[in-house]
């Protein structure tokens, strides 16, 4: 019978290394059942004796939210394990110890693996590893993945390991929570049914968690456990850490912003590139499928509603999802070559200092800049952020980001209105109103979401530039790309058809539900510089940004809203609408409407992976609220701005 090793660790904690390491060519790797994450499953001998290794997905903690965390933090539940080797980064201790600290009060035998401490030495840093090991009270092994002839050795300790089945001790880090919460943290932990595989304290502690107040005071006492677990353990050489070549650039005061900045754009343009095909063929397949379907649908006789609903919304629905999956592919597949070789940590650095300003740490800045080629790529970029509060607040901060079909909308609109001179100081005017609003939402969140300490950047060691692994980052990327395209075709025809059931002009005429209710409150949209069909077409900028001109045009010439609505290619201004919108619409009008859905609650799958991340209905229901209540202050502001103007 096959002992079973899980491994454990961060992503870049070289987790894949050690997987490739110890099985060799006997590994297979597939989906988790029912997801789209990636599972490695592989075995090797040892002295008669057979081990299963299973290459658990790269988490940043076991509390955390995403699909890879929980399918982590499922399987240490589920107790298959007989023994769980913990990685972590040598030359970045304090950080990647926090998934030991969210393993401790776990049952199931552990090993620490310290890896890569070559990388370490050369940065002069060094661990007392038997020290660390006697204050753990497990095993703990010094590693380097890199090196074949250590293989040997590793599978002799995990051998060893398991016939020891010494288990973490939670006494040292319960002490924090005790020493916060007092008697009123005792009660919770005996309050809890006991189990085999968990301590009655890691149970409380993952009772407290359940809330965001309770997961950011967690993470606070498990960093002041790492801190006095490595204090004597880890020692730093005193000098300066000289920069050598590349980094001279990559890291320098001035030239590592640009340089940061431009590689970044230069991404992004290349992830276009990659993602073209696919957007075309999403953009395409509605012309194509939607044909056949509604000569179908006429052939059959069916019910109007019913069969608008499979060739209109359906087959749009459809082309939304496909392009939106596809833009995910080419962002992940670059992004994650940026990462892989090294150089998304020294971007972090370099902007550390600019998002100290915010509470948050460098790492952000990412998800911001990727947030102007798509809000939902830039909240998934959330992902690398270990600090829960901070992650949190970065993907609120991403809402204040206008997207690349905002930002190509907000311009096209403000010509017609403007002409090409004032267009250009409506993009200013976006530009500085962006960075006000994300100071204004880090200065209402932050003292919210992120304890005082964690406020700001963090002190990081930077990994060493290597190639990437082409394998892992197709697979990746192509798994990822599948997952929002099924999450996005989901969630899109659920929210598509409410919207189509409330667009669609049952009794004829301009009689929809959307219609006649948007005729009843126009005296208070009014206010906003908004008629009821800017109003209506607000709205529908929720749903997707591209529907907005298309339903502006179908309100204004009375034609119909649901093809509009769901016509994935509505971005273009037609002649007719250059014509149409100046005679309905005046310039004071539109300068709170383009304001309005700028920064406006961005598109439905930007919500929707948001919550997926962080799994709280009271703190989106509350951002959803807030960018709501803002987008329509600027609105009201704007437009009496505008009257001022143009009286």
């Amino acid at each position: 019978m096959s002992r079973t090793i899980a491994l454990l660790g961060q992503p870049n904690s070289g987790k894949s290394t050690v997987f490739n390491g110890l099985t060799g060519a006997h590994q297979h790797v597939g989906n988790w059942p029912g997801k789209t994450v990636e599972r490695k499953e592989g075995d090797f001998t040892y002295q008669g004796e057979s081990y299963r290794v299973i290459d658990l997905p790269g988490s940043y903690s076991l509390s955390a939210g995403s699909e890879e965390e929980k399918i982590t933090a499922n399987f240490i539940r589920s107790g298959v394990a007989d023994l769980v080797a913990i990685l972590v980064d040598s030359s970045q201790l304090e950080r990647s110890l926090y998934m030991y600290a969210d393993y401790v009060g776990t049952n199931t035998p552990v090993v620490l693996v310290l890896n890569l401490m070559d990388v370490a030495e050369k940065k002069g840093i060094h661990i007392d590893i038997k020290k660390l090991g006697e204050r753990l009270g497990i095993p703990v092994v010094g590693f380097v993945a890199s090196e074949t002839k250590r293989y040997r050795e590793l599978k002799q300790q995990l051998a060893d390991a398991i016939r020891e089945a010494k288990i973490a001790d939670s006494a040292q880090l319960m002490k924090f929570y005790e020493k916060n919460a007092g008697n009123s943290f005792k009660e919770l932990a005996e309050k809890q049914k006991e189990e085999r595989l968990f301590t009655k304290e890691k149970l409380a502690v993952s009772e407290l968690e359940r809330t965001d107040q309770g997961l950011m005071i967690s993470g606070k006492h498990k960093y002041e456990y790492i801190d006095k677990l490595l204090k004597g353990v880890v020692s730093r050489p005193d000098r300066e850490v000289e920069l050598k070549g590349f980094d001279k650039k990559a890291l320098g005061k001035h030239s590592g912003k640009w340089m940061a900045i431009g590689i970044i754009v230069a991404a992004l343009a290349a992830a276009m590139v990659v993602a073209a095909p696919v957007m075309a063929l999403g953009f395409g397949s509605a012309g194509v499928i939607s044909g056949p379907l509604e000569k179908l649908m006429t052939a059959m006789n069916v019910w109007k509603p019913l069969a608008e609903l499979v060739y209109v919304v359906i087959p749009n629905v459809l082309a939304f999802a496909i392009s939106m999956a596809g833009f995910v592919l080419g962002v992940t597949f670059v992004f994650a070559i940026i990462e892989d070789v090294g150089y998304m940590a020294r971007i972090s650095v370099v902007f550390n200092s600019a998002m100290e300003k915010l509470g948050l740490q460098g790492k952000s800045i990412c998800s911001l800049l990727m947030s102007m080629g798509c809000n939902m790529a830039g909240v998934a970029g959330s992902r690398v952020i270990d600090n829960s509060g901070q992650r949190f607040l970065t993907m609120i901060l991403v809402w204040s980001i206008p997207c690349g079909s905002t930002l190509s909308l907000a311009p096209m609109l403000a010509t017609v209105f403007y002409g090409p001179v004032g267009a250009m100081a409506i993009v200013l005017l976006i530009l500085l109103t962006t960075i006000g609003s994300l100071f204004l939402v880090s200065r209402i969140y932050k003292g919210k979401l992120i304890s005082e300490e964690d406020q700001g950047g963090i002190i990081m060691e930077l990994p060493p530039y290597h190639k990437p692994k082409w394998g892992h980052i197709i697979r990746t990327t192509m798994m990822k790309a599948w997952d929002i395209f099924s999450r996005a075709f989901r969630v899109i025809t659920l929210v598509s058809i409410a919207f189509y059931l409330l667009s669609y002009n049952w009794f004829g005429g301009e009689y929809s539900i959307l219609s006649k209710a948007g005729q009843v409150i126009e005296p208070v949209t009014s206010q906003f510089g908004m008629t009821w069909q800017m109003f209506m077409a607000y709205i529908s900028s929720m749903l997707t940004k591209e529907s907005l001109l298309g339903v502006i045009n179908a309100l204004y010439s009375n034609s119909d809203m649901v093809n509009a609505a769901f016509n994935a290619k509505s971005v273009g201004m037609t002649e007719g609408m250059i014509a149409l919108l100046p005679q309905v619409i005046t310039k004071a009008q539109a300068l709170g409407f383009i304001m309005a859905i700028v920064f406006n609650v961005p598109c439905t799958m930007t919500v929707a992976a948001t919550f997926r991340e962080n799994h709280s209905k009271k703190w989106i229901g509350l951002s959803v609220a807030y960018y709501l209540v803002f987008s329509l202050v600027l609105a009201f502001v704007f437009y009496h701005i505008g009257l001022l103007i143009w009286h």
